[in-house]
């Protein structure tokens, strides 16, 4: 993880800032279950960034809000546990993060898996680039929530303890933000990711043992807009400046991320039918040489890999398959369409319950000339997942394009596509003349 920089020397900074007031910032979500991290991380930090990133309006429409839902049902366990904010980002580094739209906020339980390769498709497009870690420094935080050159800041994700402490309703001093709730004294207990929007260096008190308190925080919770002040509070600079606050009571760092968006180029397509999602681990590869049995290297899909829990592959309730993608345009070992063979490796191991299950369909849809692409696997399907490995070839043969002499390059062009997965070809050459004959065979 990198370090941003701290604030610049002689850098003014305005008294307050509010982030969650611009375009960028969702709604306030009311969090399903102990969902806080995730709703921290993706919900607000992730959403508010992409649409920084793409200049959106994230109350326009849910495509331009991200489902912490998706991602906390992939880190659960399939149960009502919580996790860490890291978890969720990470997730969307490796394989996206979905849209509100593909994967509504409101319907789905922490059980759910959502189904369909464009979905899949389209949450690759969002991608986290790196995670950034800014450790309990006041300046240093209020810097990153005030932006520069005229363009507005991000969002922090933080953790602490949420139960006992004293929230002031009826908050009336001075501000230039105009919230009415704020913390007077830190929680001690519980354990909950929170969301720092913006500061208000207006904000006073003086607690119950005469102590003046200047400045604060501007928190989003994820409890709703009836928690709090429309679901903000004020928590003071001095909980985070006091270094002998304990880590448990506060964390000793905010994260947040740079993202990227991207167009997925070369994408798996599988259909799996499976009693028990945690057992299976995907890795995908492809090589440049097209008689190879193996790739130069597997790329391990840690996102839906041993997740899930002892659920069918969507979920506990619905046992119809579950279709989605896995993402190789980070990895292609070639740009050239017609130079490449693609492998896939499923590893069944029984963690848990032992379930049961085929594949039921896969291909690989290559992007990357503009038009789609669609390879199928040739092989027997629907096919049982043994326990070990299941490997499976995608094969593709180059195009050859002959050069023999007087006959001009490219004469005797051929292109064969789609070869079968155990298949053997073989090109012949020979020449009469001026005349060059390129014969070629397929067995299967």
């Amino acid at each position: 993880m990198l370090v941003l920089p701290v604030l610049l020397s002689g850098q003014d900074l305005p008294q307050y800032v509010d982030n969650s007031a611009n375009k960028y910032f969702p709604p306030i979500i009311d969090q399903n279950g102990g969902s806080c991290a995730q709703a921290s991380s993706i919900g607000y930090v992730f959403t508010y960034e992409m649409n920084r990133l793409l200049d959106r309006d994230a109350s326009e429409s849910p495509d331009n809000r991200f489902s912490y839902q998706y991602i906390w049902n992939l880190v659960n366990d399939g149960i009502d546990q919580g996790g860490f904010a890291e978890d969720g980002l990470f997730i969307a580094m490796r394989s996206g993060a979905m849209t509100e739209s593909d994967f509504s906020t409101l319907t789905t339980s922490h059980f759910t898996w959502p189904s369909g390769f464009e979905k899949y498709r389209n949450a690759l497009r969002y991608r986290v680039t790196k995670f950034v870690e800014i450790p309990r420094d006041v300046d240093a935080m209020k810097a990153y929530l005030a932006g520069s050159d005229g363009k507005p800041g991000g969002i922090l994700s933080f953790s602490g303890k949420c139960y006992g402490w004293n929230m002031m309703g009826n908050y009336s001093g001075p501000s230039g933000t105009g919230y009415s709730s704020l913390v007077t004294t830190l929680p001690s207990d519980g354990a909950h990711a929170m969301t720092i929007v913006g500061y208000d260096d207006l904000v006073s008190f003086t607690d119950a043992s005469g102590t003046r308190h200047d400045g604060a925080f501007i928190v989003a919770n994820s409890w709703g807009l009836w928690m709090h002040d429309r679901g903000r509070f004020y928590y003071p600079y001095d909980f985070f400046a006091d270094a002998s606050v304990p880590t448990q009571v506060l964390s000793d760092k905010a994260v947040t991320a740079e993202v990227r968006f991207q167009e997925p180029r070369i994408l798996f397509r599988l259909t799996i039918d499976y009693t028990s999602r945690n057992d299976l681990a995907y890795s995908i590869g492809a090589t440049d040489r097209v008689t190879a049995g193996i790739p130069e290297n597997y790329y391990f899909q840690s996102a839906l890999s041993n997740k899930g829990g002892d659920h069918y592959m969507r979920g506990t309730y619905d046992k119809e398959p579950l279709e989605f993608a896995l993402d190789l345009t980070d990895n292609i070992p070639s740009n050239d369409p017609d130079y490449c063979r693609y492998f896939l490796k499923i590893v069944r191991s029984a963690r848990g319950k032992k379930g049961e299950g085929r594949l039921l369909a896969l291909s690989v849809i290559d992007y990357r000339s503009g038009v789609p692409v669609e390879y199928k696997y040739k092989g027997e399907l629907p096919i049982d997942i043994k326990d070990g490995e299941n490997s499976f070839i995608i094969g593709l043969i180059p195009r050859y394009n002959t050069s023999y002499s007087p006959v001009r390059p490219g004469t005797g062009e051929v292109k064969l596509r789609d070869l079968t997965t155990g298949a053997k070809a073989s090109v012949e050459l020979s020449r009469k003349g001026a005349h060059a004959t390129l014969k070629y065979s397929i067995t299967r």
